[in-house]
């Protein structure tokens, strides 16, 4: 039987805040792939380096909650302009990381080699919450 998917909403958002955006990749993902959301427990930063705010992101026992704002103490924290962040979303994946036999792969790979993408938090989260949410 498969795992039923956990519900996907928008928490606060602020003026020019990107969180419905977040939220309508989040929720793609979380349908797309309920095995690979159930069961995770953490709270995400987006650290948006434009003018964007923060987007936090909070996987629950039966929720994921999207909004803009930062996190205090986050699992995870990926920082990065958002042309750079959606270049993670898009990278074909190997094993929850971005694939380096793939051009867009190892253009991801580039970006977190050269610090463009700064990563803080624990790299298997990294590697499930990339799952979730690849585009």
């Amino acid at each position: 039987m498969a795992p039923e998917a956990v519900q996907v909403t928008l928490g606060a958002v602020e003026d020019g805040g990107v969180a419905p955006a977040i939220l309508a990749i989040v929720d793609r993902g979380v349908l797309r792939h309920p095995e690979l959301a159930e069961g995770l427990r953490a709270e995400i930063e987006l650290n948006i380096e434009d003018r964007y705010p923060p987007v936090r992101i909070v996987f629950e026992e039966e929720a994921v909650r999207v909004e803009d704002g930062s996190a205090e103490a986050p699992d995870l924290r990926v920082s990065g302009t958002l042309p750079d962040l959606v270049s993670l979303m898009v990278a074909p994946l190997v094993g929850g990381v971005p694939n380096p036999m793939a051009s867009r792969g190892r253009a991801a790979l580039g970006l977190v080699a050269l610090r463009r993408v700064k990563v803080e938090g624990r790299l298997p989260l990294l590697r499930r919450f990339l799952s979730v949410i690849r585009i």
